[in-house]
């Protein structure tokens, strides 16, 4: 018996006498038809069925441990045998997996196979394409997600779903969209995915959230980019010290300029300065806890 098994069997001996443990979801990968059974079986019994799972290739299994009485036993493999443990004859019967569960599990184990078996992806999706209801009178940037709280909530209330996924430059992209579309069956998988999404705007722009499938979209701090890659300044209302040098070479002012009437909106004095032309140079000072940004006359 395999090392693995041998914790599985010990972890099991405490369930088989007098006591229902609650059904389970393990990974049995590279398994065979018995390995998975037996690994099934390991888990005791159970009101509810254990799910066995392969993410090798997205083989899942639903089995039923009971204690009960003990029929013409069969050999382990087959749909029905029992073992006898202490006052337990487990009983272990195969059901029906839904069609739902089974895309699921496929979907998983592109992802596993993808990762590496961390399930922890990092994905970019242009969403330059989509349009939000109640932004006007243009396509956002990421400047607008930093300071328009109504968008920031959309776009992070659509991030794990096919409207984000659809746009995704990933292979990954279809999985996602399908666990995100059945996340009842994904749950019954008690295995988490993370996905970190660098959301690209039509402007060029980005902002990073993560998604944790089944769970609330957060945006990643720290990680706003105006289109030619300058660090855009997460907004603090309390502390309004936003220190940096930004310079926007020939060919983005536009850039410059979207950058300067951010930081303006952020509540930071924005004055000239003897400075080169595309160079934006802010400064904290902490006696009276002001921030501002020089910019050349």
């Amino acid at each position: 018996m395999s090392s693995k098994f041998k914790v599985l069997a010990a972890f099991a001996a405490m369930f088989f006498v007098g006591h229902a443990a609650h059904a389970a979801t393990v990974q049995c990968v590279n398994c065979s038809d018995a390995q998975l059974y037996n690994t099934a079986r390991t888990l005791g019994a159970s009101s509810t069925a254990h799910i066995v799972w392969d993410p090798a290739d997205g083989d899942v299994r639903r089995y039923r441990n009971y204690c009960g009485s003990a029929p013409n036993g069969t050999s382990p493999g087959t749909k029905s045998s029992t073992t006898t443990a202490a006052a337990c004859n487990l009983q272990t019967e195969e059901h029906q997996v839904t069609s739902e569960l089974v895309g699921v599990a496929s979907a998983m184990s592109q992802i596993w196979r993808h990762t590496g078996g961390t399930f922890k992806a990092d994905i970019t999706a242009e969403i330059g394409g989509i349009s939000y209801p109640s932004y006007y009178p243009r396509k956002p940037s990421a400047h607008d997600f930093q300071t328009d709280l109504q968008l920031q909530g959309e776009i992070l209330d659509l991030a794990s779903t096919e409207d984000i996924f659809g746009y995704s430059t990933s292979s990954l992209g279809t999985a996602l969209t399908f666990i995100g579309s059945h996340i009842d069956a994904f749950l019954s998988m008690k295995q988490g995915v993370f996905v970190t999404i660098r959301l690209k705007f039509l402007d060029g722009s980005s902002v990073k959230v993560l998604v944790k499938l089944g769970e609330v979209t957060t945006y990643v701090k720290n990680t706003a980019r105006d289109s030619s890659g300058h660090v855009l300044p997460d907004p603090d209302y309390g502390t309004p010290a936003y220190p940096g040098r930004w310079n926007f070479a020939p060919g983005q002012s536009s850039d410059m300029t979207q950058f300067i009437e951010y930081m303006r909106s952020l509540g930071v004095t924005i004055t000239n300065g003897q400075l080169p032309n595309g160079q934006v140079n802010c400064v904290w000072t902490s006696t009276n806890n002001t921030t501002t940004c020089y910019i050349p006359r």
